[in-house]
């Protein structure tokens, strides 16, 4: 199925994406530009024998205003699944924008293809909290649209921190000959979320740990840190004022992650600007961390589409990250778009 023929079957219009004269008088009025593709650099081939982990940026827009781009997303990812050896899809947050029960609705129809299919783990952001997705509290929709139930048949769901609620929640499967972990963990990590994410990663020092959450490297290419940095990095959750209290990138880091050598890739989403951000830090035992942060929800059509792929070449270190979108079927290949990291 293409493109043109997935958005007439799912309803999708050029008028519900905001393109043609019928587009909705509530959407944003002004977004960036698409940055296109730079010729000059090529995208990369997939290199035969790897396996694919998918991340899915905020699409807090998509569930407002452009839902037929989410449903694409989510298309593409099971027409590939076998070709690209796709293992699991990670979300960063921000599944709504206002925390309604419309969005929710758009969000539970969109991930319902991958359902059986594909699995992922996703985790709420801030715009999932309170009326209006303000985060003044930790009211939200996301259990309701995502009962732990919805997870527990899978033999790769480990469990959740707290019964009925998949806020904290962590995974385990393997791929490309390796044993991994994967913990998603709530907007701005209380502390008895950070607790328990040292648990979970002390329980499986064998596996592999990646750790996605909303906010935790800023655009600057380093951690969200309220204590040094305050206000000098916008958006930090200490400036929500979220009750239950919070924890930044650099609490978290210090806390719990940088203590474990299992512990390879830290990502997140959240932080506006270019949305993009990567950088590698060293944990108490030597081993490498990669710490990347990306967010597209600025950019044309509440997003434009683009997935972050991560893929786990088989020589078992090197990882490929490219970006692309299956609503303009390309690449964006600039150097914070396309680029190799390695993991121990």
């Amino acid at each position: 199925m293409d493109r043109r023929d997935f958005l007439l079957v799912t309803g999708a219009s050029l008028t519900l994406l905001g393109l043609g004269q019928g587009a909705r008088a509530d959407a944003p009025k002004k977004e960036q530009p698409v940055e296109k593709a730079n010729p000059k650099a090529p995208p990369a081939p997939f290199v035969p024998g790897s396996w694919t982990l998918v991340i899915l940026p905020d699409t807090q827009n998509y569930s407002t205003y452009y839902p037929g781009v989410l449903r694409l997303q989510m298309q593409w990812i099971v027409d590939n699944k076998d070709k690209r050896r796709i293992a699991y899809v990670l979300q960063n947050g921000d599944l709504t924008n206002r925390n309604s029960s419309m969005e929710w609705k758009r969000v539970d129809r969109a991930f319902r293809i991958l359902d059986g299919v594909v699995p992922y783990a996703i985790v709420p952001g801030n715009h999932d909290y309170s009326a209006g997705g303000t985060a003044k509290d930790r009211s939200t929709g996301v259990n309701k649209c995502f009962p732990t139930s919805r997870f527990a048949q899978w033999p790769t769901f480990g469990g959740a921190m707290e019964p009925g609620h998949i806020e904290n929640n962590y995974h385990l499967f393997e791929a490309g000959g390796r044993q991994w972990l994967v913990i998603g963990l709530e907007w701005g990590p209380r502390d008895e979320a950070v607790q328990w994410t040292d648990a979970i990663l002390a329980k499986y020092p064998e596996r592999k740990a990646i750790v996605f959450t909303h906010a935790y490297l800023y655009n600057d290419s380093t951690r969200y840190d309220w204590a040094a940095k305050g206000d000098a990095q916008p958006w930090n959750p200490h400036a929500y004022k979220t009750a239950g209290g919070v924890n930044d990138g650099e609490e978290l880091w210090q806390k719990a992650l940088r203590k474990h050598a299992n512990v390879c890739l830290v990502n997140n989403g959240h932080v506006l600007g270019d949305g993009l951000g990567f950088q590698v830090s060293k944990g108490d035992a030597g081993n490498t961390v990669n710490e990347m942060l990306c967010n597209y929800q600025m950019k044309e059509i509440g997003g434009g589409g683009w997935l972050r792929l991560l893929e786990f070449l088989p020589d078992g270190k090197t990882v490929q990250a490219k970006t692309y979108s299956p609503l303009y079927e390309e690449y964006e290949t600039s150097p914070d778009n396309q680029f190799t990291f390695t993991i121990d």
